[in-house]
């Protein structure tokens, strides 16, 4: 188990581990969160595995700038700029946005959820990783997600090829996801940014 408080040197260890296909542990702004690049499917493979996680269940993809979302998602066919106004305001942040048709096949439904996140040290590794770390909360699939590293199961730890401590989270509430589809949207699951903010902006943008 290689784990390691946040350096300069450490952050420098965890891009090296994810570029080199490996899996990593890390904080993010909400929970801490288990992730390799995005063009390693082998990686993909053993988060599952690790987390015990149903592959019915997809993991999303955190990107460190929106100019990364085009090579997830057709933002023509999407039509994102229904959405922009959410986008501007809560990117980066704590709002996962799943939309309808993925270029990567991390879900049976052709979906893909994607977040920037508002952790500066971990939008500066995914940027030195190619801009985009698919992740998923670092717990056994079932369990609550994890704000601090002492809570997440030894089990996982120790099938990890390198986690980053960054101390206890504030936060520990996942992210708020909602839907965009057909343009409209649809609350999957609420955390800290409310449901009503989220429609009041969405149908202000539309009028």
């Amino acid at each position: 188990m290689n784990k390691k408080k946040i350096s300069e040197e450490s952050v420098q260890d965890i891009i090296n581990c994810l570029k080199n296909n490996g899996i990593a542990i890390f904080p993010t702004d909400t929970v801490y969160g288990i992730g390799t690049v995005y063009d390693n499917p082998k990686g993909i493979e053993r988060i599952y595995e690790v987390k015990q996680r149903d592959k019915s269940k997809p993991i999303i993809a955190l990107i460190s700038d929106i100019s990364h979302l085009g090579k997830l998602v057709s933002l023509e066919e999407e039509n994102t700029g229904n959405i922009s106004e959410i986008m501007e305001k809560y990117w980066p942040g704590e709002l996962t946005i799943v939309f309808d048709k993925s270029k990567y096949n991390v879900a049976k439904d052709n979906t893909i959820g994607v977040r920037i996140p508002g952790n500066e040290i971990l939008l500066r590794i995914i940027e030195s990783c190619g801009g985009i770390v698919f992740t998923t909360s670092a717990n056994i699939s079932g369990e609550k997600s994890p704000a601090k590293i002492e809570d997440i199961s030894y089990d996982i730890l120790k099938k990890t090829d390198f986690i980053l401590d960054g101390g206890p989270i504030l936060n520990g509430v996942p992210s708020t996801v909602i839907k965009y589809s057909a343009g409209k949207i649809s609350v999957l699951r609420e955390g800290n940014i409310k449901t009503e903010e989220i429609l009041k902006l969405f149908m202000k943008g539309r009028g």
